[in-house]
C-alpha cells in the first residue's frame, strides 16, 4: 500500500488538543456512563453489603442504648461507649467493606477504556469534537463518582444515625472536624482508586483482562503487605525492624487507601473500640505525610501518563 494513500496516512484522524469546554464533553461521557452502571442491579447489592461493619455497630449501639435505658447493666453500657472512637468506625467501615469496594471498582472502572479499545469507540469519540483530556476526565468523572457513591452511602447512613442518637456520646462533640474529615478522606480516596483503575484500563482491549489485572495487583500486594504486617507483630523483630515492616503494608493498593484514610482522620484505627489514646497491637501506625504521598501521588501521575499515551483514536501498524 502506498505510503501516501488515504488510508495509510493517518494524519487527518489526529485528535486536535482543544481545550476544554465549560465541561460539557467530558461530562457527557461521564453521565453516559454514570446512567450505565447505576442500572446494573449488583452494583447496588455490594454497595449495600459493603456497609456491614456500619450495621453492626448500628445494632451494637442500638442493644447498649437500650441498656441505658433500663436499670440493669448500665455501667457496661456506658463503658462501651466511652471505648468508642466514633472516627475510627469509618475507617473500619473502609476497611471492612475493601474486597467489595474493589469488586465495585473492577465493575464501574475496569472495562472504561479498555471496552473503548475493543469496540473501536474512540474512532467515534474522536471524530467528535472531543480531546484526550475531555475523553479521560469524562471517564475519571464517571468511575469517580460512581465508587464514592459506593462508599459514602453506608457512611452517610452511619453519620445520620449518629447524630441523631449519640451527640451525648461523643459521635459529634469528640471532633467537630469527623465529617469533613471523613468526606474530604472518602473523596481522596475514590480519587485515588479511579486513577490506577483509569490506567490499568487503558493498557488492554477487553475489561475482563483490566479486571483481572487490577484485582492481581491489589490481593497479591495485600498478601506482600499482610505478611509484612505479621512478622512486625513478632516478638522478637526489632523497634527498627518492625517499623519498616509497618511502613511496607502501605505499598499495597489497599494500604495507599488506608494511608490516606488514617492521614486524613488522624487516627491509627481500631479493631472494633479501644481505649482512647491506646492502640491495639494488631493496628499498623498511621504513615508518614512523605509515605503516603510517595504511595499515591506517584502511581496516580504514572497512571495517567499512561492513560494520555495510550488513548489514540486509531493503532497505527508498520
Amino acid at each position: 500500500m502506498a505510503t501516501g494513500s488515504p488510508i495509510a496516512d493517518l494524519s487527518y484522524r489526529n485528535i486536535s488538543e482543544i481545550p476544554l469546554r465549560k465541561g460539557k464533553t467530558w461530562w457527557v461521557i461521564a453521565k453516559n456512563h454514570i446512567q450505565r452502571i447505576l442500572k446494573v442491579r449488583s452494583f447496588w447489592i455490594m454497595t449495600i453489603l459493603s456497609g456491614g461493619h456500619y450495621l453492626i455497630m448500628m445494632i451494637a449501639t442500638y442493644f447498649m442504648e437500650s441498656l441505658l435505658g433500663g436499670t440493669q447493666n448500665t455501667q457496661m453500657a456506658e463503658g462501651f461507649f466511652k471505648q468508642i472512637v466514633w472516627k475510627d468506625q469509618f475507617l473500619s467501615g473502609y476497611q471492612f467493606g475493601h474486597f467489595l469496594l474493589m469488586a465495585i471498582l473492577l465493575l464501574v472502572g475496569a472495562g472504561s477504556i479498555a471496552n473503548d479499545n475493543s469496540s473501536k469507540a474512540l474512532l467515534v469519540y474522536f471524530s467528535k469534537p472531543c480531546s484526550k483530556w475531555d475523553y479521560l476526565i469524562g471517564k475519571f468523572v464517571g468511575i469517580f463518582l460512581l465508587i464514592l457513591l459506593a462508599i459514602m452511602i453506608p457512611a452517610l447512613f452511619f453519620m445520620f444515625y449518629g447524630a441523631m442518637n449519640f451527640r451525648d456520646h461523643g459521635f459529634l462533640t469528640d471532633d467537630p472536624w469527623m465529617i469533613p474529615r471523613v468526606i474530604s478522606g472518602f473523596v481522596l480516596v475514590a480519587a485515588y482508586q479511579s486513577s490506577i483503575i483509569l490506567g490499568v484500563s487503558s493498557l488492554f482491549n477487553q475489561g475482563r483482562i483490566a479486571g483481572a489485572t487490577y484485582a492481581g495487583v491489589y490481593v497479591l500486594t495485600g498478601i506482600f503487605s499482610g505478611m509484612a504486617k505479621m512478622i512486625a507483630q513478632s516478638n522478637d523483630v526489632a523497634a527498627g525492624v518492625q517499623k519498616l515492616l509497618d511502613r511496607i503494608h502501605y505499598f499495597s493498593l489497599y494500604g495507599g487507601a488506608e494511608g490516606i484514610l488514617k492521614t486524613v482522620l488522624h487516627t491509627d484505627g481500631s479493631v472494633f473500640i479501644r481505649d482512647r489514646g491506646n492502640s491495639a497491637e494488631s493496628i499498623v501506625p498511621r504513615p508518614e505525610l512523605w509515605l503516603v504521598l510517595l504511595v499515591t501521588v506517584i502511581p496516580v501521575v504514572v497512571c495517567w501518563f499512561i492513560a494520555y499515551k495510550k488513548v489514540r483514536a486509531v493503532e497505527v501498524v508498520s
